[in-house]
């Protein structure tokens, strides 16, 4: 048996070429015997005659309007024939690859018959006319059924089809074809396809695709192309063909599948039109040649289709490719919807019907919805209102003051503030407010600025006073005065955050300064996050014991470091996935992407707050994948769908290439420790950044962490599982204690230094000058 397949299949493998029909006359004495011995050697042939049934047909399309009876009509077709037998009458046409031999009408009948219910939308002068044009398509899984759509109303006489791949059953989800084609060439599928319907077409086929060497040839060879229609995946041919179809006059029509978008250019009336309408005028049409995979097309791909102009749903599954899908989707029922499009504006372009170029949407969807649909309002707005100078001096006139605070001047006092506002925080959110008045500064929450959905009970806005805390103490003791702290003097109230008290730097304090501080000290103005990609550079156990060594007077602070590849690895896997959760949830997504990033503006000015992205390490395809994710309407699907791996592309990579991930933990729980812990923070940072490595805070897996110790029944049921496990794999991890928490997450790397440093707000924004009980100065 399996050898008798086997001859089959070779049989089979020796047609996989033939795509031509042959035709038999059978008035031709050799036409007539080479058909009989075909039928003698091949038995198996299936043999079709309807000439009958188109004589009919053909005497009433000749005769509109005579009314034939059954008897009328049988003598008009004898009249018809005439002294020519039946069996001779026409053609008989033989299609090898299917055994099938077709009795029919000669040409002219064949395509008077078959073109007349085009009358007259299709005039019988027009469709002459068409008949001597000459098409070419390039790519056939959406140019099948475009390719197939023309040859049925007849809108060329030649076409030449390019596509170098082969039939695959993922194809069959579009493609319009039996699984007994599994493996055929394309071109050769849709030109048996073509010659199935008329044999009398001309079918050129490039079962190579198109090629820089071939492309003479499929533009000018047996004349010149009329018209391309351009479906090819290649970035490198898509632009290539355009130059060439400019440099000869040649219109292109190009379908998207997506949302009905049709584009045309009309080289051939606009010869120095910009290819593809200039969307792709800022890339590099030679680099086009060697992309390899999905991502690094992305960049070329998404101009051409219009990345604003996509559907939420292509959007959605253009961050799954290469995670969960291959390649980009395509439906069947968008193909066949194109497949009408393009030829309907192809056969008016060579009618001279339509003149212009364009890029046109026929979106079904848009057309034909539900019309109760509205859209939320995706604008992220704090929930708290931004503290007042009124509120702030009546806070700070309710505390009891002591000791006397030194009088500085505020040139100075400005000096010590541009330091602390230099401090780090959660998204650059800067949550500080100062006042200054009595001789002191008063630091206050500013929660307009640091409210998160992630912060509950403002453990990471404190975090981030307590680092700025810490350079305020470091420059006033550089400065040769010293510091009194008093932390949340009105214990009922959490905006008042410190009391600053100036005093001698020889009076009596708690924490004298010390060679590190001054150390320290030198580094707050060159502090800095760095996003970049570093190389996997394994760091010395010295390194590590000094930023061990910073935290030495703070007890309540640790300092955990992983290092090994597998302990990367291990807690890579939980930062991406937090990130992807941090996005799939609306109020997560909308805070980060409204809230936090900064998208540059037309000027290229950089803003004062927020995360900047031009401060990011991303590449041109990561900065299109965050436009996809950007999308609310795109996670909102990737949610239901319970996607998204794509979303952890952004961080992975640039934690598999760090030297370490650190994370400090706390063990006191009130909220003068997490000031502390903002301190200790500040110096193990300022110490990496002094000994040359590159420090960047990862911050998904804490926030979510610490959402989900305080409001688990809040979240999704899949975001509360998933982060049960991601939670306990942490702390397994970095071996936490109960007693631990932990406060800050960060990677170390040998990197690059940033070419752009986030901004800060003019301290001028952050204080309130109240001095005196008349004095109240707020500078904008």
């Amino acid at each position: 048996m399996h050898e008798l397949l086997q001859s089959r299949l070779s049989e089979n493998s020796a047609q996989k070429q033939v795509f031509q029909p042959r035709f038999f006359y059978l008035s031709n004495v050799e036409d007539e015997l080479q058909l009989k011995k075909l039928l003698a050697e091949n038995p198996h042939i299936r043999v079709f005659d309807e000439l009958k049934n188109q004589l009919e047909e053909l005497i009433k399309s000749l005769n509109p309007s005579t009314l034939f009876t059954k008897e009328t009509l049988h003598e008009a077709v004898d009249a018809h024939l005439g002294t020519t037998d039946i069996y001779s009458y026409g053609v008989w046409v033989y299609y090898p690859w299917s055994a099938r031999l077709v009795h029919i009408v000669d040409k002219e009948e064949f395509i008077f018959l078959r073109t007349s219910r085009n009358h007259y939308k299709i005039t019988p002068e027009e469709q002459k006319f068409l008949s001597t044009r000459k098409i070419g398509v390039v790519g056939l899984s959406v140019g099948q059924s475009v390719s197939v759509t023309m040859a049925m109303e007849r809108l060329f006489g030649e076409v030449r089809l390019a596509d170098f791949d082969l039939l695959e059953l993922t194809n069959l989800n579009r493609i319009r074809t039996g699984v007994h084609n599994l493996g055929l060439p394309k071109v050769i599928s849709v030109a048996r396809e073509i010659l199935e319907i008329d044999p009398f077409l001309n079918v050129v086929c490039y079962a190579d695709g198109l090629t820089e060497e071939n492309m003479d040839d499929f533009f000018t060879k047996g004349g010149k192309l009329d018209l391309l229609v351009e479906e090819c995946d290649g970035i490198d041919i898509k632009i290539l063909c355009r130059y060439k179809a400019r440099e000869l006059g040649i219109p292109i029509v190009m379908e998207a599948s997506d949302r009905g978008l049709l584009d045309v250019e009309r080289f051939d009336l606009e010869p120095n039109r910009p290819i593809l309408h200039g969307l792709i005028d800022h890339l590099d049409p030679q680099k086009a040649k060697i992309l390899k995979t999905s991502e690094e097309k992305l960049p070329y791909m998404l101009p051409i289709v219009g990345f604003e102009t996509l559907s939420t749903r292509l959007k959605a599954s253009a961050l799954e490719v290469g995670q969960s899908i291959t390649t980009w989707p395509q439906l069947a029922s968008a193909v066949t919807f194109g497949g009408g499009l393009t030829a309907d504006v192809s056969r008016r372009i060579m009618l001279n019907e339509y003149n212009e170029s364009g890029r046109y949407y026929v979106d079904l969807e848009e057309l034909v919805r539900n019309t109760t649909e509205h859209k939320t309002d995706n604008i992220w707005v704090a929930p708290v209102a931004p503290l007042s100078s009124e509120e702030m001096i009546r806070l700070a006139d309710t505390i009891t003051l002591k000791p006397t605070s030194l009088q500085l001047s505020e040139s100075v006092i400005l000096e010590l503030l541009t330091a602390a506002n230099l401090a780090p925080s959660s998204g650059n959110n800067q949550p500080w407010k100062w006042l200054y008045r009595h001789n002191r500064l008063f630091l206050f929450l500013e929660q307009s600025r640091s409210y998160s959905f992630w912060d509950v009970d403002n453990v990471f806005a404190y975090v981030g006073l307590g680092a700025a805390l810490e350079n305020l103490i470091l420059k006033t003791r550089q400065k040769g005065y010293d510091v009194q702290l008093s932390h949340f003097p009105k214990k009922q109230n959490s905006t008042l955050v410190a009391v600053i008290s100036f005093i001698a730097s020889d009076a009596i304090s708690s924490e004298p300064s010390t060679p590190l501080d001054g150390f320290l000290t030198e580094h707050i103005t060159t502090r800095v996050t760095n996003r970049n990609n570093g190389s996997r550079t394994v760091l010395s156990q010295e390194k590590f014991s000094e930023l061990h060594n910073v935290l030495q007077n703070n007890t309540e602070s640790s300092l955990h470091i992983l290092n090994q590849e597998t302990e990367l690895t291990n807690v890579a896997s939980i930062i991406t996935a937090c990130e992807r959760l941090r996005f799939l949830h609306p109020e997560g997504h909308r805070e980060f992407f409204q809230h936090e990033l900064r998208w540059p503006d037309a000027t290229g000015k950089l803003s004062e707050d927020g995360l900047d992205l031009s401060t990011f390490d991303l590449s041109s395809s990561d900065i299109l994948g965050l436009r996809l994710a950007k999308s609310p309407e795109v996670i909102s699907m990737l949610r239901t769908w319970q996607k998204g791996k794509g979303l952890e592309r952004f961080s992975k990579k640039l934690i598999l290439n760090s030297s370490a991930v650190g994370l400090v933990t706390l063990s006191g729980s009130d909220n003068t420790s997490l000031l502390h812990a903002g301190q200790a923070i500040q110096r193990v940072w300022l110490m990496a950044n002094a000994m040359g490595l590159a420090v960047q805070p990862v911050m998904a897996p804490l926030y979510l962490f610490n959402y989900y110790h305080h409001n688990a029944h809040l979240l999704p049921e899949f975001m509360r599982s998933e982060l049960k496990a991601l939670h306990t794999k942490f702390n397994q991890l970095f071996v936490i204690k109960d007693s631990q928490r932990p406060v800050f997450l960060f990677r170390l790397a040998i990197a690059n230094p940033p070419k752009v440093r986030s901004l800060r707000l003019p301290v001028e924004k952050t204080v309130v000058w109240a001095n005196s009980p008349k004095e109240v100065i707020v500078r904008s």
